[in-house]
């Protein structure tokens, strides 16, 4: 009998310690995990922080939306191309000058929340038919987003580019002297 209550009391005693070490290892565990998902959170919330920074960093004026070292407004008057432009820099700006497909998604995803239908952008070939330049630095256009068919010169006179609510904002041309809402862009003061 005393041998049989030896042999449960050290079987109870190891059970006891392994219990102990399971639990302990479980226990490291789950501290390890949450520490885990603690740093994951971090991260994202430097990261959101750092974005927030960027933005409350800019110096552009109220009313005026920040992306990637310039800022926009998005113009809510109906104004031909050079009226558009001429308003454009009385705001200190131009009309914008899209380099690439970022900037456009960014520019695009904003117009769908607008209203209005056609929105000028600085592109034109007013000087060489078919060759557009944008208007702030005479450049060509390496970069475009024109609708399918487009651009088409339409009765020959349609020399200006806009993004067109009916082609989903794709760029179409149209003539210059038509009226449409307009899109301005500054550097980043």
């Amino acid at each position: 009998m005393k041998g049989a209550l030896g042999l449960v009391f050290s079987l109870y005693l190891v059970c006891c310690v392994l219990a102990q070490q399971c639990s302990k290892y479980h226990y490291e565990e789950q501290i390890l995990s949450k520490v885990v998902r603690l740093e994951h959170r971090m991260e994202l919330l430097e990261e959101r922080l750092s974005e927030k920074g960027e933005k409350e960093c800019t110096t552009c004026p109220d009313g005026w939306i920040y992306y990637k070292g310039s800022c926009y407004v998005i113009v809510d008057l109906n104004l031909s191309f050079d009226k558009a432009r001429a308003n454009c820099q009385k705001l200190h700006a131009d009309l914008v000058h899209i380099e690439n497909a970022d900037e456009n998604t960014f520019l695009r995803n904003h117009l769908k929340t607008m209203k209005g239908t056609s929105f000028w952008i600085g592109l034109t070939d007013t000087d060489t038919e078919g060759v557009f330049k944008w208007v702030d630095d005479n450049s060509r256009a390496s970069f475009t987003d024109w609708q399918s068919s487009q651009p088409d010169n339409g009765s020959g006179t349609e020399d200006c580019a806009h993004f067109y609510a009916n082609f989903n904002y794709k760029w179409n041309d149209d003539q210059c002297y038509n009226s449409a809402k307009s899109i301005c862009e500054k550097k980043r003061e």
